[in-house]
């Protein structure tokens, strides 16, 4: 009897693994996902540490409780730890960058066409994902699938360089126009209503509303900006390897909806003398921020705080953006909405705007690539690595949407749509259910533009580029903030900038991009 009981369990046991081993690799927000086959442990079996680098606001003390969890996590499932190195923003080229040049042990990278993508590319810094030729092989075919499975194919075709993938992207939103975050408290202390609000179609409409809330606020400076541009008439991110978009051509189409394909140098055009002398009355009168025009200023302390009126930032639809910068910034009382300044227009730089590629002095691509496959199938993954641990940084509520316990990890890195599926990560309290669904098809009524798909190759005019981002170093971002003068100063910055090279990268640029078009059959 017991031998039959005893071979009983054994068959039960053997039918558990079986129905284990079909168990779907996907899930949905707040559920857990088994890993494919492909994303089962190391091929030594010893666990491997990876390290991280993600773009973000900067560190914080909470990243090795969340390292500690996410590793308890994932090591069983495929294998390794991993540790994060949160660079932010304003040091990406100096840490980040360097080290990744310097052949520091790196194993996964972000990256997007904004930042440097092309670039580091065409360096050899980064491995190819689909070199079935290659030492590690295809790696996207092999231990990629789930991504392969969730991912948009434009994300994946959209993102290589002459055919191949050299970085992940994020499966997120593809349409992202420009346009303001203004700060809903100050805006209704002055009477700035959403009517109001959609009536802003120029700098010159913000004008009265900076001056009320100058008044209203004497010790703040209403205008919020770093040089963004909140209305960008230019094609953002064209050439990225050439700073502050300063090659360019026109962003929406005429009224018969027809592209102006002109390659053109921005700070030389009337909109630049226009655009810069506006900043500099603004800065003058007190409505910048005196600080601006540095390097070292951030923008996000002093959103954070709430002591601004209007910020220009790159939006998704739906308040979505303005409400991931609440959840960001810990602080309960600030509520900010959107103005839209550009049509929804597809562009390169967006398609590549959220990558992660694996650096070619990597020893561990396999189990990086492994790590970025799951953050495309699994949810608890994804949700550890946006809002930290659960039950000390955030708690699901009743209808499967996170309240924010601590907010220290999610205002460190560089935010959700750094993250793998945004369709398979929660979304806090504060936020739409459908947010992530919404992210998505916002991009379904959208054109794309006539140079979608175009990416400049630096090789050619590398010294004369070189020479250029030390001569706008600084300099185009105190223009673009009103910082110095632009009667003396914009003529200097362009004599400078041709005695750089400037008109010799554009001809590449110009040449470089006939060359696409005959390419296409255009």
């Amino acid at each position: 009897m017991l031998r039959k009981f005893l071979s009983l369990l054994l068959l039960l046991s053997m039918l558990a693994a079986v129905v284990a081993g079909c168990a779907p690799s996907a899930a949905p927000a707040g559920g857990e996902a088994a890993p494919s086959d492909a994303s089962a442990g190391s091929p030594t079996g010893e666990v491997v540490t990876l390290d991280y680098y993600w773009i973000g606001n900067g560190d914080t003390d909470q990243r090795s409780k969340v390292e500690a969890a996410i590793n308890e996590y994932v090591e069983p499932l495929i294998g390794v730890n991993v540790v994060f190195h949160i660079i932010g923003w304003g040091d990406w080229q100096t840490k980040a960058l360097t080290a990744l040049r310097a052949g520091e042990k790196i194993d996964i990278f972000f990256t997007a066409d904004w930042r440097d993508y092309m670039q580091l590319a065409t360096e050899d810094l980064l491995l190819p994902l689909n070199d079935n030729e290659g030492e590690s092989g295809n790696l996207l075919e092999q231990y990629g699938q789930d991504i392969l499975a969730g991912l948009n194919p434009a994300f994946i075709t959209g993102t290589q360089v002459d055919g191949v993938n050299y970085a992940v992207p994020t499966n997120k939103e593809l349409t992202v126009p420009e346009g303001f975050v203004y700060n809903v408290a100050l805006a209704e202390e002055i009477g700035f209503t959403e009517e109001e609000a959609a009536k802003i179609k120029t700098l010159r409409d913000l004008e009265p509303w900076l001056e009320k809330a100058k008044a209203a606020r004497p010790d703040e400076y209403p205008y919020l900006t770093d040089g963004r541009l909140g209305f960008q008439p230019w094609v953002p991110g064209f050439v990225v390897a050439v700073p502050n978009d300063l090659i360019s051509m026109k962003f929406a189409p005429d009224e018969n909806g027809v592209f102006d394909e002109t390659i053109v140098s921005i700070m030389e055009t009337d909109w630049a003398v226009e655009h810069t002398g506006i900043m500099r009355e603004w800065y003058e009168k007190g409505w910048i921020h005196p600080d601006s025009g540095l390097t070292t200023f951030l923008t996000s302390e002093i959103r954070n705080a709430g002591k601004f009126l209007i910020e220009p930032q790159p939006l998704k639809g739906n308040n979505i953006k303005a409400q991931e910068l609440v959840n960001a910034s810990g602080n309960a009382d600030l509520q900010l909405k959107e103005i839209y300044s550009q049509p929804k227009i597809n562009v390169t730089v967006h398609s590549g705007g959220s990558m992660l590629a694996i650096p070619a002095v990597s020893d561990h691509p396999v189990e990086a690539m492994k790590f970025i496959n799951l953050m495309h199938s699994d949810s608890k993954l994804l949700n550890m690595m946006l809002f930290g641990v659960e039950g000390t940084h955030w708690e699901f509520e009743a209808d499967g949407r996170v309240n924010l316990l601590n907010s220290a990890w999610y205002g460190a890195h560089g935010g959700a749509w750094t993250l793998g599926n945004t369709m398979l990560q929660a979304v806090s309290n504060k936020e739409d259910p459908e947010k992530n669904r919404m992210l998505i098809e916002y991009s379904n009524d959208a054109i794309d533009h006539a140079s979608l798909g175009f990416r400049f190759r630096p090789e050619p005019v590398a010294a004369e580029i070189t020479a250029i981002t030390a001569v706008a170093d600084g300099t185009a971002r105190a223009l673009l903030t009103g910082y110095v003068d632009p009667a003396t100063e914009l003529p200097k910055f362009i004599e400078d900038l041709k005695a750089a090279g400037f008109d010799t990268v554009k001809a590449e640029v110009e040449t470089q991009y006939e060359a696409w078009k005959v390419a296409k059959g255009e």
